[in-house]
C-alpha cells in the first residue's frame, strides 16, 4: 500500500492535506505515497499513522497535560514528548533511548526543526498558513533511517497542534 521512505534518494516530501475539511495528510514525494496521517474528532489531539514502517497512534497523556504519547500498534507507549510552559521546544524520547528536540527558531517562524545531540539536525518542517501543502526537507546525517517517517509525522502532529492552539487565541 505505502512505499518505504528510502533518505538516499529522496530528501525533500510533501505533507498533502486531501481537502479543506479533510482529516487526512498524505506523505509524498509527489510520485510515491509514504504513508497518512487521520486526526480524530474536531479537537485533531489525536491522530492515527500508517506507513510502511508502522502504525502510530499520537495523543495527549491527559486532558490537561502538556505531554504527548506515541503508541504503537499493540497500545504499548514507544515515545513520550513533553514541552515545558511558555517554551516553542519540544522534546521527543522514544523508549529506544533515541532523544530529538522539535523547535521554531523564533515566534513568527514557519519552519520546525528536529535536531537531536548526536545526529544534528535531522530535517526542517516549513508550513506556509493557507496552505494544503508543507514541504519537509531531510538533512543528510547519520540519523537512523527507520525513525525518519515517525519524525516527520509526529514534527506534522505538533505543526497542526501549534495551528490549532493559535486559531483558538
Amino acid at each position: 500500500m505505502f512505499n518505504t521512505l528510502d533518505t538516499s534518494k529522496t530528501d525533500d516530501l510533501f505533507m498533502v492535506r486531501k481537502g479543506w475539511f479533510s482529516h487526512e495528510y498524505e506523505l509524498t514525494d509527489k510520485i510515491y505515497s509514504y504513508g497518512k496521517i487521520t486526526y480524530h474528532r474536531l479537537s485533531m489531539c489525536k491522530a492515527t499513522v500508517i506507513s510502511a514502517t508502522g502504525t502510530w497512534i499520537f495523543k495527549r497523556e491527559g486532558i490537561f497535560s502538556r505531554t504527548l504519547l506515541i503508541t504503537g500498534e499493540d497500545m504499548a507507549i514507544i515515545g513520550r514528548a513533553t514541552q515545558a510552559l511558555f517554551s516553542r521546544k519540544v522534546v521527543l524520547t522514544l523508549q529506544t533511548g533515541f532523544s530529538a528536540e522539535f523547535n521554531r527558531p523564533s515566534i513568527w517562524s514557519r519552519v520546525g526543526i528536529w535536531n537531536s545531540t548526536g545526529y544534528g539536525v535531522i530535517m526542517h518542517i516549513k508550513s506556509n498558513p493557507f496552505c494544503l501543502t508543507d514541504f519537509i526537507h531531510i538533512d543528510p546525517n547519520k540519523a537512523p533511517t527507520n525513525l525518519i517517517p515517525l519524525l516527520i509525522f509526529f514534527g506534522s502532529f505538533l505543526t497542526v497542534l501549534r495551528r490549532r492552539r493559535q486559531a483558538a487565541h
